[in-house]
């Protein structure tokens, strides 16, 4: 299993790129074969991702040393074929300037923009990276980042940091469930609305998916719950909640009442790690 060395925690709301992590597995040679295979790749599953009804791909090219494994997937209100295509495009180019000749890198891109929602992707030289049950729920390298502001209203901060768990395990559930693209968002009107979502990649079962999925949200705590937005990132699944619609339109509209409150959260990791 690669593991990923974090470069860069948090960027502006407007920044495209979030987060860029390079692998320690190694680096390939200017004009190589190894190269040549990512490039490949690259190209492929751009294109495959974009014209999937699930909007993942995941592919492998080369013969071992120069093999190449990778996997990209676009979140789930992509409203355009271009659209996730470009993404993924770009993603790649990025990852390869940000971690260059790096064979292994992924990078999780975020536009904040309802119509161009953004992507994931990695690649690796090691054979089981596209593997849906390597390292899943363990032993997966993190990103997280948090809005600095709180929540504001009339809650207390243990009603708020409820609701928010609720909030965050609904979602989870729904994503899980949803077989089409293991993606599902939700809105609720607490003290102040707040959206989230969750993804997994959909060749993810669904148990599998909210192990994942649960993994993330234990890591919310009682400060990072009070906070306006935070998002969590591994590779196979993603969690993230606002105090804007971020994305295209809620799947589901729930109340703060409407389950019984999640049991509290872990503590915080402030940086990628390997559990």
């Amino acid at each position: 299993m690669v593991v990923l060395l974090l470069l860069l925690l948090l960027m502006p709301l407007s920044a495209t790129a979030t987060a860029e992590l390079c692998g320690n597995g190694g680096n390939y040679t200017a004009n190589s074969t190894y190269q040549s295979n990512l490039a490949v790749l690259a190209t492929t599953l751009a294109s495959n991702a974009s014209s999937s009804p699930q909007l993942f791909a995941a592919g492998s090219t080369g013969q071992s040393p120069d093999a190449v494994h990778a996997l990209a997937l676009c979140r789930g209100d992509f409203g355009t074929d271009t659209a996730c295509r470009d993404c993924v495009a770009t993603s790649f180019q990025h990852a390869q300037q940000a971690c260059p000749n790096r064979k292994g890198a992924a990078v999780y891109y975020e536009y904040d923009d309802t119509q161009r929602p953004g992507c994931v992707v990695g690649f690796s030289g090691d054979n089981d990276f596209v593997s849906p049950a390597n390292g899943i729920t363990e032993n997966s390298t993190l990103f997280q980042s948090w809005n600095s502001n709180n929540i504001s209203g009339d809650g207390t901060a243990s009603v708020v940091s409820a609701d928010v768990h609720n909030l965050l395990t609904v979602t989870a559930q729904d994503a899980a469930a949803d077989t089409a693209r293991r993606y599902a968002t939700t809105v609720m009107d607490s003290v102040q609305t707040l959206y989230s979502l969750a993804q997994c990649t959909p060749d993810l079962s669904a148990g599998d998916c909210l192990a994942c999925l649960q993994r993330l949200n234990g890591m919310v705590n009682a400060t990072t719950s009070m906070r306006l937005g935070g998002r969590i990132f591994v590779l196979r699944c993603n969690i993230r909640f606002e105090a804007f619609m971020f994305f295209d339109q809620p799947t589901r509209r729930i109340n703060p009442s409407s389950i019984a409150p999640a049991p509290p959260g872990k503590s915080m990791i402030t940086s990628c790690d390997e559990i």
